[in-house]
């Protein structure tokens, strides 16, 4: 019998309803983003340049949205991309480049506690990790509907949070701009002199 034959035979033997599901896709995906978010807050925290701090930031929380979108919260990862990975960053990039750099020796006292840190998250994330397992998961909610339960619960049940976080952040924008545009007494000086 020709090979091609023995093939085609091989097909047709499968059960009609034998189908291929991707049940591992998920699990797979969700690995993936754990170790992103946890490598990428880590890496935040432990490099000293602040500029690849900032954009490590930025991957974790376009990991997150990448969680929220598993979970079937797509409104809340499309502002967790929004607010978070675009407002946020360019904010915190704009901050390091309007300060101003001096050549002063400082030591940080944070990172003189690195041990005492490292023991402080392990005690509190092993316990916390064992018992995140004891529990079942429910049934899995379909994809996407999250928008008018959001809604509902923003402007009706949270609307007085809500208005006292935006008051909350543009008293920060005005005092990050005042901050950024206050003179150096060396530099008034230098201009008097002018």
């Amino acid at each position: 019998m020709p090979e091609h034959a023995r093939r085609r035979r091989r097909r047709s033997a499968r059960p009609a309803d034998a189908e291929v599901t991707f049940d591992f896709v998920e699990p797979v995906v969700f690995a993936l983003l754990s170790i992103g978010v946890i490598a990428g807050g880590a890496a935040v925290v432990l490099l000293n340049r602040i500029t690849a701090a900032a954009l490590l930031m930025a991957f974790t929380f376009l990991c997150m949205a990448g969680m929220f979108v598993l979970l079937g919260a797509e409104t809340i990862a499309a502002f967790q991309v929004l607010i978070y990975v675009g407002a946020i960053t360019v904010l915190i990039l704009y901050g390091v480049m309007f300060t101003k750099f001096s050549d002063r020796p400082r030591a940080l006292f944070f990172q003189r506690q690195t041990p005492i840190a490292a023991v402080f998250v392990a005690a509190v994330a092993i316990p916390v990790a064992l018992f995140s397992f004891s529990f079942t998961g429910a049934p899995p909610r379909p994809g996407g509907g999250d928008l008018p339960a959001l809604a509902t619960s923003v402007f009706t049940d949270f609307a007085f949070p809500f208005e006292v976080a935006s008051v909350l952040l543009l008293a920060a924008m005005v005092g990050a701009i005042v901050l950024t545009r206050r003179d150096d007494p060396e530099e008034a000086a230098m201009r008097r002199r002018r």
